[in-house]
């Protein structure tokens, strides 16, 4: 079981955010999470405006990192 603390600013973030943040351009942001490669929040019209779910890529993350460095048991 993985036992990790994290601080976000934001549970979603726009793709102009997560494009900043990531240092990447609104173009790949919005292929990668066309291709499925990043999560975004689920819209109930479609056209509301798509956010980058930051909850969902830091349990990904967590739970590569638990993989590959597991706790000692």
């Amino acid at each position: 079981m993985s036992s990790s603390a994290f601080q976000i600013a934001a549970p979603y973030v726009s793709y102009e955010e997560y494009a900043r943040l990531a240092g990447i351009p609104v173009a790949t942001v919005r292929n990668l999470a066309r291709e499925g490669r990043l999560p975004i929040r689920k819209k109930t019209r479609p056209q509301e405006k798509p956010f980058i779910n930051m909850l969902a890529l830091i349990k990904e993350a967590d739970g590569q990192f638990a993989a590959e460095y597991p706790y000692p048991k």
